[in-house]
């Protein structure tokens, strides 16, 4: 599994959320954005976590894109994907971190709005509730798939379309939300994504979408938000339905006669397939019946499961930091145990800068070394540590200290020998250093903060 940005979201930090039909384009626009290889090997769908993070660092500003797969993804329930949204929003509610965003990916490909489309296009509305309709904005997506004038005048009809009818993005246009087309370069992403975010920085206040206020605020029960409901109205709809079918079905099997026995398993094999349906529906209405803080319980244990392991990679990153200096410190002990008594002032002068007979190995030039830069050398190593800390946390103050920490350090090495030359005992110093010490791993991870 790739590994994710580890950093704790603060009110600082900008997230982005990101929806869209399976196939929208969605992990690419991550990607680019990101330079993370979204939707391949880093995907949270290992069981029961539908939701994924990456990072990056645009202009000094922290941004985090909240990958979501599509309401007709096929390997996760509708319901499991609308818990992990409603989950991550209250999350971002509770702890003060702005959203800057939601964009909606949609392919300018596809001839027609899909079902699966439509329905996500009325889940998004409920999600943000008429006063934050202009928290989304519309991407189109795959431009550069089109391959001549008329496959480009097609396209643009599609975008008109979408834009001005009001079963889709046209409601929303009209309470404010923008449109953008992603040309399928970084250039473009990272455009599209500083617009948004200075479009929210406008804002005289951050809105509060739907699902959050009703959610937090007002702690309702998932079934009873207004997204809830959407999806819920869905399932109850698609019940009757289903019963209705069974009934037609059941009836005309038993008023059929001289039916053959091929036919015969033909319609029980309908039957079967109908009540599967029907129980899978039921199951769904009955998992969105969950109470605000029964859900918040359920998936802050699920991301705490899921993420225990890269904790242990963020401290284990720490212990080698640590242990860093304390082997150099055992080291530095040994040398001295090494060095011979001295009873005279002359000697204890002398032993100063004792001179290098011209046969010595590098062992003894190492030694010497060592000896004589002992607190620089740890000064360098404690800011390598520091160094490779904020890297891990994507923390620029806590990498620049480093930084400054290492050369400070660094200036304070004495490299010059008796002889004048510096080159022989740089070398063997630093070799020295680097075999004696296990290098400092910069390993990068998502801890999310609940």
């Amino acid at each position: 599994m790739a590994r994710r940005t580890s950093h704790r979201m603060g009110p600082s930090d900008v997230v982005i959320l990101v929806m869209g039909m399976t196939g929208s384009g969605k992990s690419q626009f991550v990607s680019k954005l990101t330079e993370e290889n979204a939707g391949v090997g880093h995907s949270l769908t290992s069981g029961t976590i539908s939701l994924d993070l990456y990072s990056c660092v645009k202009n000094g500003q922290r941004i985090f894109m909240a990958d979501t797969p599509g309401f007709n993804d096929t390997q996760i329930s509708d319901v499991e994907i609308l818990k992990d949204i409603a989950f991550f929003l209250g999350q971002l509610h509770l702890r003060n971190v702005r959203l800057g965003g939601i964009l909606y990916l949609h392919s300018i490909t596809d001839n027609r709005v899909s079902g699966s489309a439509l329905r996500t296009f009325n889940m998004l509305r409920a999600l943000c509730g008429p006063q934050a309709l202009n928290c989304a904005a519309l991407v189109t997506t795959k431009w550069g798939a089109l391959r001549s004038p008329k496959d480009d005048l097609a396209a643009c009809d599609r975008e008109k379309e979408l834009l001005y009818t009001s079963n889709f993005w046209g409601s929303m246009r009209q309470h404010g939300s923008q449109s953008y087309r992603w040309l399928g370069s970084e250039a473009s992403a990272r455009s599209i994504v500083r617009e948004v975010i200075q479009t929210s920085c406008r804002r005289t206040f951050s809105p509060v979408l739907q699902i959050q206020r009703e959610l937090i605020d007002e702690k309702r029960p998932l079934d009873i938000t207004s997204a809830g409901r959407e999806m819920m109205t869905r399932y109850e709809d698609r019940c009757q339905k289903v019963k209705q079918e069974l009934d037609e079905l059941r009836s005309e099997l038993l008023s059929a006669s001289g039916l053959t026995r091929e036919e015969l398993n033909e319609g029980e094999a309908e039957v079967n397939r109908l009540m599967d349906e029907l129980s899978r529906s039921e199951t769904s209405q009955q998992g969105l019946r969950v109470s605000q803080r029964d859900l918040f319980e359920q998936k802050t244990g699920e991301y705490k499961q899921l993420y225990q392991g890269i904790w242990e990679e963020v401290e284990q990153q720490d212990q080698v930091v640590s242990e860093i200096g304390r082997r150099l410190s055992a080291f530095e002990q040994r040398l001295s145990h090494l060095e011979p008594k001295r009873d005279s002032a002359k000697d204890l002068a002398t032993a100063e800068n004792p001179p290098i007979p011209p046969r010595a190995g590098t062992w003894a030039r190492v030694r010497r070394f060592l000896k004589r830069n002992v607190l620089p050398l740890l000064g360098v190593l404690a800011g390598v540590g520091v160094v490779a800390a904020g890297a891990a946390v994507i923390n620029p103050p806590l990498i620049m200290a480093g930084a400054q920490l290492l050369a400070l350090s660094f200036a304070g090495v004495q490299w010059h020998t008796d002889q004048g030359v510096d080159g022989p005992d740089l070398i063997a110093g630093v070799e020295g250093v680097i075999r004696a010490c296990p290098p400092t791993p910069i390993t990068a991870g998502f801890r999310m903060h609940t």
